[in-house]
């Protein structure tokens, strides 16, 4: 597989890079770019309503996104709280992401508090969202922090969430896990 795929276009306008260890896909841009990208209807999905709430907007509000629009991916539907000085804090996460997270409700707690040093394939995407205000979505390996799951790949889209385009204050994620055999066949 290949390891990143950005246009030059895209390579130009992000002035950082969110490749991470076991990632081999990434894309990152708005929601035309990554939509024929993502394979996973999960992602698609939340995606789509995303890019439907944004409308004009760079990206839309928290207080616009309705779960019960995309209630089927519930489950594999995450947020984050981005404080002021950067911090990232779980504010929600499906039961799907709570297995794969294997710490209990990890609601409140810091990617660094979950993954202690392996975190920062949590952190370069959720940091270079926040820089760039751009969706962002990636296919990685799943044992760069497990290596004991039926699921070795996973899918996930980024989405950034703001009252205003000038800040980001949320990111709303959707991941769908995927398993070895499964991902042979993509």
């Amino acid at each position: 597989m290949d390891r990143i795929h950005v246009t030059a276009q895209e390579a130009k306008a992000a002035p950082i890079s969110p490749v991470s260890a076991g990632t081999f896909h990434e894309f990152w841009g708005g929601a035309a770019d990554l939509r024929p990208r993502l394979k996973a209807p999960g992602p698609r999905a939340v995606l789509d309503y995303w890019d439907l709430l944004r409308g004009e907007r760079r990206f839309p509000s928290r207080t616009g996104f309705n779960p019960m629009e995309v209630r089927k991916h519930l489950p594999n539907i995450f947020m984050f709280d981005v404080s002021k000085d950067g911090e990232f804090r779980y504010r929600l996460a499906g039961a799907n992401v709570a297995e794969f997270l294997n710490a209990g409700n990890p609601v409140g707690k810091t990617p660094e508090e979950i993954f202690g040093a392996k975190a920062e394939p949590v952190l370069a995407p959720l940091r270079f969202i926040c820089a760039t205000h751009q969706a962002y979505m990636r296919t990685a390996s799943a044992t760069w922090a497990y290596k004991d799951r039926n699921y070795v790949y996973y899918e996930v889209v980024s989405l950034p969430l703001g009252e205003s385009d000038e800040a980001v204050d949320k990111i709303l994620c959707c991941a769908e896990f995927i398993s070895e055999e499964e991902a042979a066949r993509r």
